[in-house]
């Protein structure tokens, strides 16, 4: 790393730069070269007064120059707003790490205002922090020492010209136990501008080895040369390099010391005036001085042109006065020398000679090689035909008095016409509340009476109400911070308008002028501008997460074995997605069925202040707003359609958006008489009652079991009807001989019908041919029952093959739709369809052949035993 001190030169140019008339003058509190202990805090102060005109925002901010200043700095930039001759103070505060390695760090302290002053900003200064070791390091009597020779200071520095050679030794005693190897680092300097020569190894005779390090054994000491070579091109000034011997034994023991060198300064400037245009006729002249700074010092060069002559006819122009040349640089200096008295050109004859002289001063009082070049300056006679423009001039003053008459007595003031009105944007938007503003340009404003701006519609009817302002005595207070008046030109920006509402605006704006001849009022229109409507929140889906549902189970046993089967799988839930969901008041769920009854309860969800509580678990929060798997509450059998609404908050607009789901079914589980039971046990086909004669029947209790889903409709015909689904019924049978059919049916809500029927007899058994007949007339009776059952059985059969066949068609038709409008619910579609399918495959595997039998083909009666016949 660099470490190098402005001299005493820079210091001084610094000065001089300084006083030169600036807008910004600024004041540091740093001396420019400040020695800081690391692990200590320093304090910047800059300064700042604005001694220009108008107020003016300045930036100062800290640039950094060597790696790691800026992480020093706890705020590296600040910002001013300073009035004409006002001032400001800011502080930057640097906080020296602990464990910063010693050396020069520089940095630059800018001061800029490209805004109000970009052509005298940014103004830089150079600065520089030295960061010296702290003072609580611990020095072991074991760690190695060095020593350099010859000795410098900050007050005896050790002057080296440019080009030239400073010899540096480096006695190295190394007190540890151990054999070490120590090497040399100057990372303060260039590395172009060090050499550093260690001890040379014999270790064979004649052999020599270059090394890269010096060896010593405990308890001796070596020497190391440094040899400094500057540059010629080095600037003068001071260089404070920090010297670091770093020991392989202990690589984190900081050895470190300064070497103190000094550039002496060299005032090499060259100077000369060339000649690049000496003879002019109506022109300037051209001349240039080219200054070459061949030294290592900054020069600041004064110029001053002096008229040799006593008429003093011509006037000169330096560009600039005062030159800055850095050194090994030039700068050229342009002189004009201009005649000034035309009346002095001569008009017959030759050439007029003009002399004048370039001197030139140091600001420093340096010396100068030369101080003053001679120059000459050619004018040239007139020709013969200049005395023609004193004719033009006659006539053109009496052209003039014509047109000045013109304007007074005759002349139409002109009317104020509006050549440009405009909005400042092309389109904005109700979300950010924007309001159309308006641009136009007028000229000729003092001609201005009025204005008047209208919003219209696309065929001309007003949409905003009229706004009028009164410029009979300038321009209004209203429209003073936004109207700017530039001699004959009146350019207003960002003119509020009434504008606010969505829709599309074509503004109208009419100039009216003062009263007076040839008063015309001045019309003329925008182009359309659009302000976009708060787009309303949408429901781009809505679906549920099957087509079909299947009632779950209810009867006690059967749960105990599906203890881990989903109970609720029969309940509806449903998918949707919605777009524009921030501006979203409320969602409305309600479900129907299909003949458009309401059968549940209208659900409002409140969107106001995000999702919902109820509704975390199944919305994803983001745009779109997804939510999948939502409750309807809907378990029992049927059809339905769910309609979802979505209500958008009040300043979006009132439009209500409804989406419709299809029709989703909720299919009956199967219908299975668990058990139909005549006195306790099951009936059989025919059941016998033996009656006496003169005594009561004995009484029959009919019980019955039907697992089917609510809204089952039982039936025990002929009588009482209707039944639950679980129950029992006492029967008090006549007397006397005869036959009951009794039929427990039960259908289900889809029309699905299973039938169990039994025949309850009651016979004499002392009657002989009676009973034969009874006997004979019953069977034939249960024959065509039974017939009669498996035709009724078989058609069911067919109406149910024919529904699942509907059915599956209607499933398929939806999903190929769900799977079109939304992509997101195909996956959790299909694996529920999935498993309900095998759900319902499991089911009907579980019933076995007796309940199947039971329930959808009645058995077929055993034969009758019929009562012994008498002799």
């Amino acid at each position: 790393m660099l470490s190098r001190v402005l001299s005493d030169d820079l210091q001084h140019l610094e000065t001089i730069e300084a006083q030169i008339v600036k807008p910004l003058a600024v004041i540091i509190s740093a001396s420019g070269k400040d020695s800081v202990v690391s692990g200590s805090t320093f304090e910047l102060s800059v300064t700042v007064c604005n001694k220009g005109t108008h107020s003016a925002t300045i930036e100062v901010y800290i640039q950094e120059d060597s790696l790691g200043v800026n992480r020093w700095c706890k705020s590296g930039q600040k910002l001013l707003a300073l009035g004409s001759n006002q001032s400001e103070e800011v502080v930057f505060e640097f906080d020296i790490p602990v464990d910063v390695l010693p050396g020069t760090y520089d940095y630059t302290v800018v001061v800029d205002a490209p805004e109000d002053y970009p052509a005298e900003t940014p103004i830089q200064y150079q600065q520089y922090i030295q960061v010296l070791p702290g003072t609580s390091d611990i020095v072991r009597s074991s760690d190695p020492t060095f020593v350099i020779q010859p000795a410098t200071t900050s007050q005896e520095p050790a002057v080296i010209p440019g080009g030239g050679a400073h010899s540096v030794q480096v006695f190295v005693h190394n007190r540890g136990e151990r054999v070490d190897r120590f090497r040399l680092v100057c990372s303060d300097l260039p590395k172009s501008w060090y050499r550093v020569i260690y001890p040379q190894n014999f270790p064979d005779a004649g052999l020599v080895l270059q090394t890269d390090c010096l060896n010593l054994n405990p308890g001796d000491s070596g020497q190391i040369t440094l040899v400094i070579t500057p540059p010629l091109n080095t600037l003068s000034g001071s260089y404070i390099p920090t010297l670091r011997l770093y020991s392989e034994n202990n690589p984190e023991l900081k050895l470190l010391d300064l070497l103190y060198l000094e550039v002496p300064p060299n005032y090499q400037l060259q100077a000369e005036l060339r000649t690049v245009i000496s003879r002019v006729k109506s022109k300037s002249g051209m001349y240039q001085v080219r200054l070459n700074n061949s030294g290592n010092t900054p020069r600041l060069v004064n110029l001053q042109v002096k008229d040799l002559d006593e008429e003093g006819i011509c006037s000169y122009a330096l560009e600039p006065s005062q030159a800055l040349v850095h050194p090994q640089q030039t700068v050229a200096v342009d002189v004009l020398v201009k005649p000034e008295k035309w009346w002095k050109r001569p008009f017959l004859g030759g050439a007029k000679i003009l002399n004048f002289t370039v001197d030139l001063e140091d600001s420093q009082e340096l010396p100068l090689l030369s101080d003053s070049f001679p120059g000459v300056l050619v004018w040239e006679a007139r020709p013969w035909w200049q005395f023609l423009p004193f004719l033009l001039l006659a006539l053109l003053g009496i052209g003039l008095s014509a047109y000045f008459i013109w304007w007074l007595l005759f002349r139409i003031p002109p009317s104020p016409k509006v050549f440009e009105f405009y909005p400042e944007d092309s389109n904005y938007s109700a979300v950010n509340d924007d309001v159309v503003h308006l641009g136009f340009a007028i000229n000729h404003p003092s001609r201005l009476s009025s204005i008047k701006i209208v919003g219209l519609s696309a065929d001309g009817k007003p949409l905003t109400r009229p706004e009028t302002y009164d410029f009979s005595k300038g321009i209004p207070d209203i429209l003073e911070s936004s109207c700017k008046q530039q001699k004959q030109l009146l350019t207003c920006k960002n003119i509020r308008s009434n504008a606010r509402k969505p829709g599309t605006y074509i503004f109208e704006m009419t100039a009216q002028p003062k009263l007076g001849k040839g008063a015309v009022p001045s019309t003329i229109k925008t182009n359309s501008v659009t302000i976009t409507p708060i787009p309303n929140p949408e429901i781009i889906s809505f679906a549920s997460t099957k087509a079909n549902y299947r009632d779950s189970t209810t009867d006690k046993n059967v749960r105990e074995k599906s203890k881990k089967r989903d109970l609720n799988k029969s309940e509806i839930k449903l998918n949707w997605t919605t777009v524009n969901s921030k501006y979203l008041q409320s969602l409305q769920l309600v479900g129907r069925n299909a003949e458009g009854a309401v059968v549940s309860k209208l659900k409002t969800y409140d969107f106001s202040e995000g999702i919902p509580l109820s509704l975390r678990r199944n919305c994803r929060k983001g745009e779109p707003l997804v939510c999948k798997n939502v409750s309807s509450g809907i378990k029992k059998p049927g059809d339905y359609i769910f309609e979802l609404r979505a209500i958008p908050k009040a300043k979006v607009g009132n439009e209500i958006i409804t989406k419709k789901t299809e029709i989703i079914k909720i299919l009956p589980k199967p219908i299975k008489i668990i058990n139909f039971k005549i006195n306790g046990k099951s009936a059989p086909a025919k059941y016998l009652i033996p009656i006496k004669k003169d005594k009561t029947t004995p009484p029959v209790t009919l019980s019955w079991k039907v697992d089917a889903s609510l809204g089952t409709k039982v039936e025990l015909l002929p009588a009482p009807g209707t039944v639950p689904l679980k129950g029992s019924i006492p029967f008090t049978l006549d007397p006397k001989p005869g036959s009951l059919n009794l039929m427990l049916q039960a259908t289900s809500t889809t029309g699905e019908q299973v039938v169990r029927s039994v025949i309850l007899e009651t016979y004499d058994p002392q009657a002989k041919d009676a009973a034969a007949a009874t006997a004979e007339a019953v069977t034939k009776a249960i024959v065509e029952s039974q017939q009669a059952q498996q035709k009724k059985a078989q058609e069911q059969k067919e109406k149910e093959q024919k529904q699942k066949e509907q059915q599956e068609k209607e499933r398929k038709a939806k999903d190929a739709a769900a799977k079109k409008s939304s992509e997101s619910n195909k996956s959790d579609n299909s694996e529920e369809a999935q498993k309900d399918k095998e759900q319902q495959q499991t089911e009907q595997f579980q019933m076995s052949e007796e309940d199947i039998i039971d329930s959808k083909y009645p058995p077929f009666l055993s034969p009758i035993e019929l009562p012994p016949q008498a002799d």
